[in-house]
């Protein structure tokens, strides 16, 4: 069974549906729907759990009632939590609002969680893993990549200003991206992740994505769906393409899949990706 470990950061989300997203001195009345898990490094640790891999995540969560019910949350969906780290700070929370074409807005109510316990100099150590995901260099060191050399190193992209970013591969929507790399993504990626780097990875919502390589880049096309809730479509669309690429599919297969999950996720009021990839083979 392939072990993957994913450090970062699970938050809590509070969701409203509102008739349209506010403007200034708008007066909107709007549906309340619960709260749910979030944070995008969650979201993915799920759906690669979703797809039957051994999930584990590493990073901080708070004292609170609301993180307990996080863990548990977690927990249901097959994520191990046994690693992470206990910071006495409230749980991180956003509000999203979501409008009736499944559009949504974060607002990000508490972000002591995910400053205040980083960097993390010395990350609780998983030598073990087949994979590991990276939030951000930012808050936890390089060493778990150092650690892990054999392993398939998954990072979000880098924000401005970094310096050593180590990975195989860099997941990341436009937006994420310093607006300077992305008319060369891999070229600009390379000397801040290493020799390792294989793919650039850059997400484009409706238009597609593109992967980025040594010899060329591919492309991929959007799947037709039916939106109800874009929250976390880029986190599946992530989770999709490590589970392609832990398989052994190539690059345009893993890209296929990845853009199947996304649409998936979308056509689904959470937002962790569904649990839809059991049909793919693992190794």
């Amino acid at each position: 069974m392939t072990e993957v470990v994913v450090y970062g950061t699970a938050a809590a989300d509070v969701v409203l549906r509102v008739p349209s997203l506010p403007r200034p001195g708008d007066h909107i009345a709007a549906e309340p729907l619960g709260w749910r898990l979030g944070g995008s490094s969650a979201n993915i640790a799920c759906g690669l759990a979703a797809a039957g891999h051994v999930v584990q995540l590493v990073g901080p969560v708070g004292t609170d009632a609301l993180a307990e019910s996080v863990v548990a949350e977690l927990t249901r969906l097959r994520v191990r939590t046994d690693r992470l780290i206990r910071i006495d700070v409230p749980s991180p929370r956003a509000l999203i609002l979501l409008d009736p074409d499944g559009e949504r807005t974060i607002l990000v109510i508490d972000h002591r969680a995910e400053t205040g316990a980083f960097p993390i100099d010395d990350p609780p150590s998983v030598d073990s893993a087949d994979c590991i995901y990276v939030e951000s260099y930012e808050r936890f060191s390089s060493i778990v990549a150092d650690r892990s050399p054999d392993a398939l190193v998954v990072a979000a992209p880098p924000s401005g200003g970094s310096r050593s970013w180590p990975a195989d591969l860099v997941v990341g929507s436009e937006r994420q991206y310093p607006e300077e790399w992305l008319a060369s993504p891999f070229e600009r990626a390379l000397p801040l992740a290493g020799p390792r780097l294989r793919w650039v990875i850059v997400t484009r919502g409706r238009r597609g994505a593109d992967a980025y390589g040594r010899d060329g880049s591919w492309h991929v096309d959007a799947r037709p769906a039916r939106q109800v809730d874009a929250t976390g479509a880029g986190d599946a669309f992530a989770a999709g393409l490590i589970a392609g690429l832990l398989a052994g599919l190539e690059i345009e297969e893993a890209l296929d899949l990845a853009a199947a999950q996304g649409a998936a996720a979308v056509e689904a009021l959470q937002s962790v990706p569904p649990d839809w990839l059991a049909g793919v083979e693992l190794r």
